[in-house]
């Protein structure tokens, strides 16, 4: 009885840990990105209210931070590029502050098919955060075929097939269709353009060299655009592009893949997901990704009449394959 009573004269819990933060990074290269970005905050415990804390810019940026990317092959550095320190524009509100919007930049080229190492330097704390990534080389697409200009998607029932072979330190491929066409209202034109998103392609492993494919029902191109476009005013006339239809590939390394995988939707199943993180002395993520096209590719007559007349787009007020723009220069 005396030492419940010890006990109950003692309700308060100290459940704060002593202040410590954690770094936390993301930046995913794109050597096709005239300027690369990377975001440098942190993580905080503390003892006020969380929700004034996360107001507050030093709450969730470090002063004085160095970032730099090194380019290395063989063992050995050969590049050193320094990331800039810099306010970007405000990003979305919620409960971190989002103006000032600090992020690192650089504009030096990124190269394909190399070592990227990250190095970070806090001097407030004296933290050390390294990383490293390998950026994708250009790859192969087999299909459809570099030297012919046209495709026959005029049968409802055949396959367009995409054919290509995966490229090293690469793990997940992204196929998207872009259509360009055109709207005729009186004497102006303007070009635009719809992008269909034909799936994902994982790669067993990261050695490239593997054959990969899509075979894409063309009926499904013009249930997709039936489905994308409103049927315009009766003053409008639309038109397929001369060079229609590019097909574009984004490309993820390994860091990358792995990350996506962990943090998809899991249908609504509830459970709790494993941290991911290939940071040291942090946690986020630094990886890589690449963009290939294969573009202008132009559709055949029967395709154009098939815009023009068919049950998914017949609405759509596109020209027959009989309009004056068809039959004249590119």
């Amino acid at each position: 009885m005396i030492l419940l009573g010890f006990a109950s004269c003692r309700n308060d819990l100290d459940v704060m840990a002593p202040y410590k933060d954690i770094p936390v990074v993301y930046c995913v290269l794109n050597p096709k990105d005239s300027v690369n970005y990377l975001r440098l905050e942190k993580l905080f415990l503390g003892a006020d209210n969380a929700y004034e804390m996360a107001k507050q810019t030093d709450s969730i940026y470090y002063p004085g931070a160095s970032v730099f990317l090194e380019r290395w092959a063989d063992s050995t550095m050969k590049e050193q590029i320094a990331m800039e320190r810099v306010i970007s524009p405000v990003r979305d509100s919620g409960i971190f502050t989002n103006d000032p919007n600090y992020l690192y930049q650089s504009s030096s080229p990124i190269r394909t098919n190399s070592e990227y190492r990250l190095n970070i330097s806090i001097p407030s704390t004296g933290a050390k955060i390294t990383a490293s990534t390998h950026t994708v080389n250009d790859f192969k697409v087999v299909r459809p075929e570099a030297y012919k200009k046209n495709l026959p998607f005029s049968s409802y029932d055949n396959y367009q097939t995409v054919e290509w072979i995966t490229a090293p330190y690469s793990r997940i491929y992204h196929l998207m269709i872009r259509f360009h066409y055109l709207e005729v209202i009186n004497a102006d034109t303007v070009n635009l353009t719809a992008d269909w998103n034909i799936g994902q392609y994982v790669s067993q492993n990261g050695s490239g060299g593997e054959l990969m494919t899509a075979d894409i029902l063309q009926r499904n191109f013009y249930k997709w655009l039936g489905n994308k476009l409103l049927t315009p005013a009766h003053n409008v006339q639309r038109l397929a592009d001369k060079k229609a239809i590019d097909f574009v590939f984004t490309v993820g390394g390994e860091e990358l893949y792995t990350y996506m995988e962990i943090y998809k939707e899991d249908n609504g199943i509830l459970k709790e997901k494993p941290v991911f993180t290939n940071i040291t002395n942090g946690i986020g993520l630094f990886a890589s990704r690449f963009e290939q096209s294969v573009t202008g590719k132009s559709l055949s007559e029967h395709s154009i009449d098939s815009l023009a007349y068919g049950i998914y787009t017949k609405d759509l007020r596109f020209a027959d394959s009989q309009n004056d723009y068809y039959n004249t220069g590119f």
